[in-house]
């Protein structure tokens, strides 16, 4: 955000430096290329990137907690299958 709004303040500083046109004798006509929706341009865009960007939100770090578990524990099944096990807290 800091370089955008440093960005802003060079390029408005650049375009206040002719806000009045070139002066060379020349007073009168049309001078300009049509450049001054670019700093308005420039500002609004900066306010509303700022307005709509999402927060950064930072979640705590997980602790995770060591189980106790008992030991394996075999049972065999009359089918003669065999099944494993353990209880944990």
């Amino acid at each position: 955000m800091k370089k955008l709004l440093i960005g802003s303040i060079i390029a408005l500083t650049g375009f206040g430096a002719q806000a009045h046109g070139p002066h060379h004798g020349h007073h009168g006509g049309y001078y300009g290329g049509g450049w001054g929706w670019v700093a308005p341009a420039v500002i609004s865009g900066a306010v509303v990137y700022a307005a709509t960007r999402p927060p950064v939100v930072q979640q705590p770090p997980v602790v995770v907690q060591p189980q106790n578990c008992t030991a394996w524990t075999e049972i065999r099944n009359p089918d003669g299958s065999v099944t494993y096990t353990r209880t944990c807290q």
